[in-house]
Order: C-alpha cells, then sequence, then structure tokens
C-alpha cells in the first residue's frame, strides 16, 4: 500500500499522475496531491490580456500565462495556452479567473497551486 500522498512508484504517464493527484486532493487537501508552488511560478500575477483567447476568441475554459498575462484556451479546445507556454518558455498558466482554480507547471507536468 502506498502511503497517503507518496506518487506510486510506476511510470503511469501523465494522465494517471494528474488524476492521482486531483483525487489526492479532494481527499486530503493540496499538500497531500503535492500541490505545491515550483520555481517556475512567478512572484507577481499579471494582469490577464482580455477575456477570451487571444488566437481563437474562444470564451471558456481559458488559461492566463503566469509570465505576461497572455490568455489562451485549455487543451480540451485548442489548447492555444499551451502553444503560448512552449513557444514562449512562459510554463505556468492559471485557470480563469485567476486566483479561484488551479495553477499548472507545463516544465514540472503538475499542479503547482
Amino acid at each position: 500500500m502506498v502511503p497517503i500522498g507518496v506518487m506510486p512508484q510506476r511510470s503511469y504517464g501523465s494522465p494517471f499522475r494528474r488524476c492521482y493527484s486531483a483525487v489526492m486532493e479532494l481527499l486530503h487537501g493540496p499538500r497531500a496531491s503535492g500541490h505545491v508552488a515550483c520555481a517556475h511560478v512567478p512572484a507577481d500575477r499579471p494582469t490577464p490580456s482580455g477575456t477570451a483567447c487571444e488566437e481563437c476568441g474562444g470564451s471558456s475554459s481559458l488559461r492566463l500565462c503566469a509570465s505576461c498575462g497572455h490568455v489562451g484556451c485549455c487543451d480540451s479546445q485548442a489548447g492555444h495556452a499551451r502553444v503560448h507556454a512552449v513557444d514562449v518558455d512562459h510554463p505556468v498558466i492559471y485557470q480563469m479567473p485567476a486566483g479561484t482554480g488551479f495553477v499548472w507547471c507545463y516544465t514540472d507536468d503538475r499542479y503547482v497551486g
């Protein structure tokens, strides 16, 4: 049996890690799932560039770049937030509205807040 808050060591890939983290957070709070800030999270949160995805105009499931304020859509839509993060090396995003949802680091491939 795996102790609470310890990620199983078998390699199940990213979908398993995200599911495991979500379940652990629901059951035991954010520290149990490993949702702690990483070195990539900027000290200050930027102002969003708008209220829709800058590339496609989508207005649901938006993500805010933690470095520059770019607003992009999530991976379940066109994935413009991820494209921006990879293209300009801004790895951390906030679920919008920022401060009310999760924080994700693409470099670490995990929730960080």
